[in-house]
């Protein structure tokens, strides 16, 4: 069953956006490291990749995984299996995530120039806002750089590597269900600009 998942997370990545390459190869050691193919096939559906280019040259890396209400119960249930975590503790676990207040991102950029990786600093060199299935605008209410980068992280979301790149935690206004049907994130600036759209595959 778990081969049979990853076979299908690949065959996804293969049409999917670019970027998604780099993706497939993070999903394959962490699933040798013990993941589970069902957490795993979850996170692919709901994480974006692609590289931003500048007259041929690499400005940025990013993916993006939206913590959907799909993608956190996948997350839950793989905590617990990991953690081994009793009922009630497990119960608790999920009375935090699935109550979410925000609508929130994990978001990893890698850029070759470190000091344009600067997501979270006022005056940026980026912009990042949400566009919602009515196509409005919404500016993030917080983007937090994760630091320390845990195994915890490394783990649930393999794409991050803390050597190359940065990861931040990306929160905005909770989007109605209605509206969070097509969900687009929008990083741009002088750099370039790139588009990650989230539509449940």
């Amino acid at each position: 069953m778990k081969r049979w998942i990853f076979h299908f997370i690949s065959a996804c990545c293969l049409i999917g956006t670019a970027g998604c390459s780099h993706l497939v190869s993070y999903l394959e050691i962490a699933r040798e490291k013990g993941m589970s193919g069902e957490y795993l096939a979850v996170l692919n559906e709901w994480t974006r990749s692609q590289v931003i280019y500048s007259q041929f040259e690499t400005q940025a890396h990013l993916s993006a995984t939206y913590q959907s209400p799909e993608f956190n119960r996948a997350y839950l249930d793989e905590y617990a299996r990991i953690y081994q975590l009793q009922e009630k503790e497990r119960k608790k676990q999920e009375d935090v995530r699935m109550t979410a207040e925000f609508t929130e991102f994990i978001f990893y950029a890698s850029l070759p120039e470190k000091t344009s990786n600067d997501f979270d600093r006022r005056g940026s060199i980026w912009t990042i806002f949400l566009v919602n299935g009515k196509g409005e605008r919404i500016d993030p209410w917080e983007v937090r750089r994760i630091d320390p980068v845990t195994p915890v992280i490394t783990k649930f979301f393999p794409y991050v590597n803390p050597y190359h790149g940065m990861v931040y935690r990306l929160r905005f206004h909770p989007v109605r269900k209605t509206e969070a049907t097509s969900l687009k994130l929008v990083i741009t600036g002088v750099l370039g600009t790139a588009e990650l759209k989230f539509v449940k595959r």
